[in-house]
């Protein structure tokens, strides 16, 4: 990593037939290395489901080949296995300086699986709150990842978003699911000129209800965007009040024909990564312009940034 620069990787998270996942690796200018979520990690036994672990398998080799021996911070967006997984490895095995999340903690009715993915991570942030390394960040507050980026937390406010009976949600899509994804930790990063936006998992409908409803849009403008809910819940309105340069989609190669982010961002001009075809992207900003490599496909987009 060039000096100065600030770099992130969006990891390409293997296909399970299990979630989908998301882990961004985060290299600050000074130095400092974060995470935004830890990709997957579904319990099974003394295991993992189809022993895959993204802090074992890609997060732990990352850092070794940066001759790294800790995390300065991970940044969970919420409370699901595909999401917060990987940190059930790293947690016992490297060295974690601080766990950042939004504080949320889901009180409504859950079958088996929400009870035991919820509590897991009651679990986790506990033992980071007992060892004074945890913090709670809700909209408005920010984030010192490095004195040369402003980390902003757009979302949720204080109070959380609330359900909204006026929307329609699948039968496979109980409260226990939504409402986390809802209440996503989202951020806004600038460095220098340059602007990223991580919104979590926020689904299309509650990107209109809430957040496109209560946040300036100044503040959803950026130059590259990691697409809400894996490209999959997209908002209509979102791809023109954002409107990045750059589009990174953590999604699989066989859900592409159901991403509604490669469409309606393509469509507005922005330049469009899936990790299933184009395997991890690297943005690496010098806070005047930007580079995006990926590593399967060699595509490369060099951008001023617009902001």
């Amino acid at each position: 990593m060039k000096p100065g620069t600030f770099t992130l990787t969006l990891l390409d998270i293997p296909d399970i037939d299990r979630g989908v996942g998301l882990a961004i690796l985060m290299q600050t200018p000074g130095g400092a290395t974060w995470l935004y979520d830890t990709g997957t990690g579904y319990p099974e036994g003394e295991g993992w489901q189809a022993d895959c672990n993204t802090g074992r398998d890609q997060i732990a080799p990352f850092l070794r080949a940066h001759g790294l021996e800790a995390l300065d911070g991970i940044i969970i967006s919420h409370a699901h296995y595909d999401h917060f997984g990987g940190l059930l490895w790293l947690a016992d095995q490297v060295e974690i300086k601080q766990l950042v999340d939004t504080g949320y903690q889901f009180t409504g009715e859950r079958d088996d699986h929400y009870s035991t993915e919820l509590a897991d991570y009651d679990r986790l942030r506990e033992r980071f709150r007992t060892a004074g390394r945890y913090t709670a960040a809700l909209a408005g507050e920010m984030l010192s990842l490095d004195p040369e980026l402003q980390v902003e937390v757009i979302a949720p406010p204080a109070g959380f978003f609330q359900p909204d009976a006026s929307i329609d949600r699948a039968d496979w899509n109980p409260a226990a699911h939504y409402m986390l994804n809802t209440n996503s930790l989202m951020l806004r990063i600038r460095h220098g000129e340059t602007v990223f936006l991580l919104p979590g998992d926020i689904e299309k409908d509650d990107q209109t209800k809430h957040l496109l409803a209560t946040v300036p849009p100044e503040q959803l403008k950026c130059d590259v965007l990691f697409a809400p809910g894996h490209g999959l819940h997209t908002a209509p309105e979102f791809p023109a009040i954002a409107h990045p340069q750059v589009t990174l989609v953590s999604l699989f190669e066989r859900w592409i024909g159901s991403c509604s982010a490669c469409d309606g961002f393509a469509a507005m001009g922005s330049e469009v990564f899936v990790t299933g075809v184009d395997g991890d992207v690297t943005v690496t900003s010098d806070g005047e312009g930007y580079t995006v490599t990926s590593a399967r496909s060699d595509r490369r987009v060099s951008a001023r940034s617009s902001r």
